[in-house]
């Protein structure tokens, strides 16, 4: 009945004893708490409630992100709140991208960190400014088409 200890898939959640991914019920005190998912409607389980737990809440795994912090996260892997974090961290890899290819941040050929600062605020300057007319011209373009 009992899945083998660390049962879990590739983005670390709990499977169930019928080889279902357990779903995800939230985050409260450090802890990821996973419920059966027959119980909360999202698969039809052969096996029933019955199988995993005598309970009519369904069976309960806590997971804790200070267990197994690289395979165990908080929030876990699959929610919503993961999904906008990693998304804003996307958009920053993105910009940081931008600024060193593109304005010429990683082959720096000024010393001392006056100069540097310099540069970092200028080149942060210019990537603000070309997106700001970007938004212009696109908004142009759109009143134009209309």
């Amino acid at each position: 009945k009992q899945p083998p200890a660390g049962f879990y898939d590739f983005k670390g959640t709990p499977v169930c004893s019928g080889g279902h991914k357990m779903y995800y019920w939230g985050y409260y005190k450090g802890v990821n708490k996973f419920r059966c998912p027959h119980v909360c409607g999202k698969v039809d389980c052969i096996h029933g409630t019955k199988w995993c737990s005598n309970s009519n809440y369904g069976r309960v795994t806590k997971t804790r992100p200070k267990e197994n912090p690289r395979y165990i996260s908080t929030p876990h892997r699959d929610s919503r709140t993961w999904r906008k974090i990693y998304n804003k961290r996307t958009s920053v890899e993105r910009t940081f991208s931008r600024l060193k290819e593109h304005l010429n941040l990683e082959n720096l050929t000024v010393m001392g960190t006056k100069k540097v600062k310099t540069h970092l605020l200028l080149s942060s300057i210019s990537l603000i400014a070309a997106r700001i007319a970007a938004e212009k011209i696109k908004l142009q373009n759109q009143v134009l088409a209309a």
